[in-house]
């Protein structure tokens, strides 16, 4: 082989090599730009859906945290064996003593027991908040009425030293009933008519948990 053709040969498989080193140099650069976008998808990928989710869990909190805030005329419906509006008759009776007293009385109108939990909830006229009730009173167990029997509360209308302020006359009084355990009303409101059409309340009005006869209620 003359030196002509070896030089020419050289030059050649210098040419090959260099061009295989670019198509190399092409390749691995798209592999990286692909590479680079794929970490960046992934990267905004899992933000971009977990937003609605987040959104919408939060949504959902407030709605609930709304809902167990919030004051309504009508409750969740009752769950079976529970006491509330549609299953009890609901009485508001005059009393002679203690002074500044009515008996709340609600009686089992069903064919099947029914457990009255907690305390009932009290607005007289359009209060936006009910009547505290008198935490000392709370029985050892709600209070469960076979068919045709009774449960009552105590609601002291008044102060009887006067402590409560000049006070007002109420017409009205909604009860709501509570359900088990989370302290929520569950079905309708019932209006209860209250004696003689009205009562002197004042800023000491309060009642009692639901009991099992009317002494314990009046107790307080």
């Amino acid at each position: 082989m003359s030196v002509t053709t070896r030089t020419r040969t050289r030059v050649a498989v210098a040419a090959l090599t260099a061009a295989a080193a670019l198509t190399l140099t092409a390749c691995g650069g798209g592999d990286d730009s692909a590479s680079d976008k794929a970490d960046k998808a992934g990267s905004s990928g899992p933000v971009g859906t977990a937003s609605p989710a987040k959104d919408e869990e939060a949504a959902a909190t407030d709605g609930q945290s709304g809902s167990a805030a919030g004051s309504s005329d009508k409750g969740k419906s009752a769950a079976p064996g529970v006491c509330a509006s549609g299953t009890v008759k609901v009485e508001v009776k005059t009393v002679s003593t203690p002074v500044n007293h009515l008996l709340l009385v609600a009686t089992n109108t069903s064919k099947s027991a029914c457990t009255a939990h907690g305390y009932p909830f009290l607005r007289f006229d359009q209060d936006q908040a009910t009547t505290p009730v008198i935490d000392k009173s709370r029985p050892q167990a709600p209070v469960t009425l076979a068919p045709g029997k009774s449960a009552y509360a105590g609601i002291v209308t008044s102060a009887a030293d006067g402590s409560g302020g000049t006070g007002r006359k109420a017409k009205k009084l909604a009860v709501s009933f509570q359900g088990p355990g989370d302290g929520s009303s569950v079905g309708d409101k019932v209006d209860a008519p209250l004696p003689g059409g009205s009562v002197h309340v004042d800023d000491q009005a309060q009642g009692t948990y639901w009991q099992s006869s009317q002494a314990a209620a009046l107790k307080w």
